[in-house]
C-alpha cells in the first residue's frame, strides 16, 4: 500500500533525486574526509617542518600567528586549492539538488501547510513579529551559502515555507557529506537530554525553551520526550518557524514557535525549567552570544538547567590545519562567526552574566551516535 503523503510536511525526493543526493554525499565525503586527510599528511610531512625552520620554533595549535603563517604557506599548495574548489562545487551541487526537489514537491507541501495551519484545533502556536529588527549576521548572510539565506521572504507569498524547506533539504545531505552517521530519528536533542540527565538526574521540566530553534526539528524532539511540558522554540527567521509550526501541527506535536531574538527575549524572569540549544551558538556574533547567555540566565528558574550543544572547533581541540580550513569557511561558506565561536571563552561569558562558577560546565562529550564529540556548555541555576 502506498502511503498518503498529501498532508505530510516533509520533502520526498524521487529515486532519481535520491541517487543524485547519494552521489553528492559521496563527493563531499571524498573532499571533507579524503582530501582533508591528504592535506594534513602533506602539512605534517613537508610544510610544517619548513615552517618550523622559518619560525625557529615548533608549531603551536593555540598560536594565532602560527595559524596565520600556515594559512599563507598553504594558500599556494595545489592540494589545498583543489580542496577549496571542490568544497565550493560540492555546496553548489547540494543546493541545486535540493532546489530540484523543491521545484517539484514544494507546491504539494504549500497546499498541505495551508490546510494544516487553518485548522481551529491546532495543538501549538506560531507568533511572528514583522517589526522585529533582524540581526544582520543572519538576515544579510547566506549561512552555509543557502540561497536567499534563512530570512528569505518572497514577495506576495503569505505563508512562505521556502527557507525552511531549503534548510531541511540541505540537512539531508550536509551532515552525511561530513561523514556523520546516526540512527534514523536520533537528533542532537536526544543527545542533549541524555547528557543533561546523566549529569543532573531524571528531569521533569514543566516549561522548555529551545533558543535558535531553526526549523524546530530538535524542538519537536523536546516536546516528544517531555509530553507534559509546555515547549517553546524561538528564532529570528520567520520562514524556518513557519516550517517548524506546520510540521509539528501535521504530526500533532504541541510546540509554541515565536519569532524572537535570543539576545532580547520577551519572557518573564525565571520562567523556564530548561533552556537549551542545538548547534546555535556558532551562528551568532560576540555581542549576541554574550547578551543571549545573560538573557538565558534571566529566564531560567531557580533549579533550572541551561544546556547547549554545538560544534567542537576550538583551537587546541582542533589542530592548525583544521583551523585554517575553518577560516576558509568564514570567507567562502557563509560562516562569519565560525572562528569567533571557536575562540569564545564560554566560562568567562557565563561568569560575566552572573552564573556562579561552581554551577557551570563547558567541555567535550562523545557523541552517542556516530563518531566524534560535541562541545557542550551551560549551568544549573541554584535553587
Amino acid at each position: 500500500m502506498t502511503a498518503d503523503l498529501s498532508r505530510e510536511i516533509n520533502l520526498h525526493p524521487t529515486q532519481d533525486e535520491l541517487a543524485r543526493q547519494a552521489f553528492i554525499v559521496n563527493f563531499k565525503q571524498r573532499v571533507n574526509l579524503g582530501l582533508q586527510k591528504d592535506i594534513k599528511a602533506h602539512v605534517a610531512d613537508s610544510i610544517a617542518p619548513e615552517l618550523e625552520s622559518e619560525l625557529g620554533q615548533p608549531l603551536d595549535d593555540l598560536n594565532r600567528d602560527h595559524r596565520k603563517a600556515l594559512k599563507r604557506k598553504i594558500a599556494d599548495e595545489h592540494l589545498f586549492q583543489a580542496w577549496e574548489t571542490l568544497t565550493w562545487i560540492g555546496q553548489d551541487m547540494m543546493w541545486n539538488c535540493v532546489d530540484e526537489t523543491l521545484d517539484r514537491d514544494l507546491p504539494r507541501i504549500d497546499e498541505a501547510a495551508a490546510e494544516i495551519v487553518s485548522r481551529k484545533d491546532k495543538v501549538g502556536s506560531l507568533k511572528l513579529d514583522p517589526d522585529l529588527d533582524l540581526p544582520p549576521n543572519v538576515a544579510k548572510v547566506e549561512i552555509h551559502r543557502q540561497p536567499g539565506g534563512f530570512c528569505l521572504e518572497r514577495e506576495g507569498v503569505d505563508y512562505d515555507l521556502l527557507s525552511g524547506a531549503r534548510m531541511t533539504g540541505g540537512g539531508m545531505i550536509y551532515g552525511a557529506g561530513k561523514g556523520r552517521t546516526s540512527k534514523p530519528g536520533y537528533s542532537a536533542a536526544h543527545f542533549l537530554i541524555q547528557e543533561a540527565e546523566k549529569q543532573f538526574g531524571k528531569q521533569k521540566p514543566k516549561r522548555i525553551l529551545d533558543v535558535g530553534c531553526g526549523t524546530g526539528f530538535n524542538t519537536a524532539t523536546f516536546a516528544k520526550l517531555y509530553p507534559d511540558a509546555e515547549v517553546y522554540g524561538i528564532d529570528v527567521a520567520a520562514g524556518l518557524l513557519r516550517w517548524g509550526h506546520a510540521r509539528c501541527e501535521s504530526e500533532g506535536v504541541p510546540v509554541n514557535f515565536i519569532q524572537m531574538n535570543t539576545a532580547d527575549m520577551d519572557f518573564e524572569d525565571e520562567s523556564f525549567d530548561l533552556v537549551a540549544s542545538t548547534i546555535w551558538g556558532h551562528e551568532t556574533t560576540p555581542q549576541i552570544l554574550q547578551d543571549s547567555i545573560s538573557e538565558i540566565w534571566r529566564v531560567l528558574k531557580p533549579g533550572g538547567i541551561s544546556f547547549h550543544v554545538d560544534v567542537p572547533n576550538q583551537p587546541g581541540y582542533q589542530g592548525l590545519v583544521d583551523q585554517v580550513l575553518n577560516d576558509w569557511q568564514i570567507r567562502h561558506n557563509g560562516e562569519p562567526f565560525w572562528m569567533g565561536w571557536a575562540e569564545a571563552d564560554l566560562p568567562a561569558l557565563m561568569t560575566a552574566a552572573g552564573y556562579p562558577e561552581q554551577c557551570q560546565f563547558a567541555g567535550y562529550r562523545p557523541r552517542t551516535q556516530g563518531a566524534g564529540d560535541w562541545f557542550v556548555h551551560g549551568a544549573k541555576k541554584p535553587a
